[in-house]
């Protein structure tokens, strides 16, 4: 009988101090940053005096273990905390996956047999057209056989040629059925793979009863970023700005009805305050140690992300042309305005690379990445700059009913959206629109014609600064027509908002470089080159038209070469940065001719990469 007593005291004891409950919570809020969330799951528990373990499980793997907070603690001691990662088998594969895979070897199977199709034909050209000499042999050649001979190869090379065109059509569209499928199975796959989070507590209540225990912590897998439309109807109206949002999460588990906030905060950027030390200067050996910058090391891979486009500018905001833009294979070079696009395709990294300027790789963390590069001064020695840029310019939709209420804090803006959203765990993105503004715009013309004859109209936004706006995507509607896409760099302080809205064929704009005013002499050891430029600029339009032009003479930054004699007409000269710009107004029908001059001086010995 003692036993038994003693027995059931034990049970009672372990009972009372030894609770385990694994529970499932509900996401019931979110604070989503352009890279990141900070999520907030609630669960109601029974809790019975003493000891209990609570295991909150099936949430994402990607949590910041030292973000968790815990709320609800009234009259209950926290003893125990931690995040781990179960690393758990595959599923099954479902049918659908099944089905895909079946798919995707019969098309690889058809991708196969084209190929080999196209090698045998491209095998039978190469044969008629070794056997093509006519060698009569014996028998006689007449004009007859000649051109039956003629027109028997030209028909089977010509059935042929078209064979093997139809064949890489087909081919062509294999590779598009398979990449196709590669990204569905792809999709399903991440779907199957289990792998998920699990945050253990260890609480110790003073009495039982009912609690709502809320865990706040932040996840990597999820993000959004700003995608606006700007439209208008002519260059007498204003322009209308509607301000959206594109946002994702891939947590493992879908959101519903919760209570959604957008933030333009960034919440992993060091806030540490840097600390300046001395800068000792003295004499050392040539070779220069990069700075090794931190600002990046923050960011994450966003596998939501399809394609890239953005801005590239150097560390005081001039658009830089030429940059080398790499992600894997797939690469492109950033137009005169410093603006790219590039397709993601299998890789996680982008890179920028530019002479006389620091490479920088960084993950795919968004569809719209604006980066500044810093200036390699171990590399800039003996190089002509050329003058660049402008100082002054610069799938689903849920829209949300009301406005959303954009909230101001000390160092960034948070978007509170005025419903409950759903928003499902995939790779997809969903849209919100957040409010609409009408912008006070001016219109004006714009041409670099060493880069393009083209005449682009651009427009100037004001007032924009309060708007709450951060760098995005736009969409440009003119005219009842959609233009195509920019995207907006913010990050400078302009007065006006430069966007261009494409190009007007009804200005027509020629340079010409006259020989006669252009030469080259030398002078002992000197090269002499003298260059001469002429623009003809003619408004064909039934209005008058006001055109900003741009050109730009070369800046030396080495003692050895001269750049002198610099003559313009009727513009402006900025001796720093090069430019010559003219500002230029035409009646309709009416033409102008605008000139400007140079002279270069360099040792004969040495070659310049000179422009034409």
């Amino acid at each position: 009988m003692r036993s038994i007593l003693i027995l059931l005291v034990f049970v009672l004891n372990f009972q009372l101090y030894s609770q385990t409950q694994t529970v499932d919570s509900k996401v019931v809020s979110a604070i989503v940053y352009n890279s990141g969330a900070q999520v907030t799951s609630e669960k109601k528990v029974n809790l019975n005096e003493g000891i209990t373990t609570l295991i909150f499980d099936n949430l994402s793997p990607n949590i910041d273990e030292s973000s968790i907070i815990v709320n609800g603690l009234e009259n209950i001691n926290l003893n125990f905390i931690s995040f781990e990662t179960d690393f758990l088998n595959e599923k099954e594969s479902s049918i659908a996956l099944d089905k895909l895979r079946n798919q995707l070897k019969d098309f690889e199977k058809k991708k196969a047999y084209t190929d080999n199709k196209i090698k045998s034909l491209e095998k039978s050209i190469a044969l008629l057209e070794n056997n093509q000499n006519l060698d009569g042999g014996e028998n006689e050649l007449n004009v007859e056989k000649i051109k039956a001979y003629k027109e028997y190869y030209s028909s089977q090379i010509e059935s042929i040629s078209n064979s093997i065109y139809d064949q890489q059509l087909l081919l062509k569209a294999h590779n598009e059925d398979i990449s196709k499928l590669t990204n569905e199975i792809n999709k399903l796959e991440s779907k199957n793979r289990i792998n998920r989070g699990k945050i253990t507590l260890e609480l110790e209540a003073e009495n039982s009863g009912n609690r709502t225990i809320a865990l706040s912590y932040f996840i990597f897998d999820a993000g959004w970023y700003a995608s606006y439309d700007l439209k208008a109807e002519d260059i007498d109206e204003n322009i209308t700005l509607t301000y959206k949002a594109k946002v994702y999460q891939s947590s493992g588990e879908d959101w519903e009805n919760i209570n959604l906030k957008l933030s333009t905060a960034k919440p992993n950027s060091n806030s540490v305050k840097p600390e300046l030390e001395p800068y000792y200067l003295d004499y050392n050996s040539p070779v220069q140690q990069k700075r090794q910058s931190n600002k990046y090391q923050n960011l994450r891979y966003n596998p939501s992300v399809k394609s890239v486009r953005g801005k590239v500018f150097d560390q005081q905001g001039q658009p830089l042309p030429g940059v080398n833009v790499m992600i894997g294979n797939n690469g492109t070079q950033t137009d005169f305005d410093g603006n790219y696009s590039i397709d993601v395709g299998n890789s996680q990294t982008i890179t920028y690379r530019y002479l006389g300027f620091e490479s920088v790789s960084i993950p795919v963390y968004n569809s719209n990445i604006n980066i500044n590069l810093e200036t390699d001064s171990a590399s800039l020695d003996e190089v002509v700059i050329m003058g660049y840029g402008n100082s002054k310019r610069k799938e689903s939709v849920d829209a949300v009913q009301e406005v959303a209420q954009a909230i101001q804090q000390q160092t960034s803006v948070e978007f509170q959206l005025p419903q409950p959203i759903s928003l499902a765990s995939n790779f997809d993105y969903k849209q919100f629109q957040l409010n609409e503004h009408e912008l006070k715009t001016t219109y004006e013309y714009y041409s670099a014609p060493e880069l393009s004859s083209s005449v682009f109209l651009i427009a100037q936004l004001k007032d924009w600064q309060d708007l709450d706006l951060i760098e995005g995507t736009a969409n440009l509607y003119f005219a009842n027509s959609y233009l195509g896409t920019t995207s907006l760099n913010l990050g400078f302080l302009e007065d006006n908002l430069s966007i261009s809205l494409g190009t007007d064929e009804k200005i027509v704009l020629e340079r010409t470089l006259p020989r006669k005013k252009t030469s080259q002499t030398f002078f002992g050891n000197t090269r002499i080159i003298e260059k001469a430029y002429e623009i003809e600029v003619k408004n064909t339009k039934n209005s008058v038209v006001n055109i900003l032009i741009q050109e730009r003479v070369p800046i030396s930054r080495n003692e050895s070469i001269e750049v002198e004699d610099v003559n313009y007409s009727k513009a402006e000269y900025d001796s720093k940065t090069g430019y010559i710009t003219w500002k230029v107004q035409l009646q309709p029908n009416e033409k102008t001719t605008l000139s400007y001059s140079y002279t270069l001086k360099y040792p004969k010995n040495r070659v310049l990469n000179l422009r034409p």
